[in-house]
């Protein structure tokens, strides 16, 4: 994606649109976290590693999320200094 309509993006989503599917995304991760404990351990090794790796692609989903809310604040906070 662009630089110019990343920032698009980003002034155009609203914080509360972000802030749920941030929330989302934690729900998922605590669900897989929760399926994966009460799966037995005797569980076939690559089920566990696409486990591990859908929880690393979600983490990742959600730190570029909480970063992309941080710029939507700041950008909130500059439109309202002017």
């Amino acid at each position: 994606m662009s630089e110019q309509h990343q920032d698009h993006f980003l002034s155009s989503t609203p914080v509360n649109v972000a802030v749920d599917a941030l929330q989302r995304q934690v729900d998922q991760l605590k669900r897989i976290i929760n399926k994966s404990d009460d799966q037995p351990s005797n569980e076939n090794d690559s089920s566990n590693d696409d486990l591990q790796q859908e929880i690393k692609k979600l983490r990742i989903a959600n730190e570029k999320a909480e970063y992309r809310i941080k710029m939507l604040l700041r950008t909130l906070e500059e439109k309202d200094k002017k």
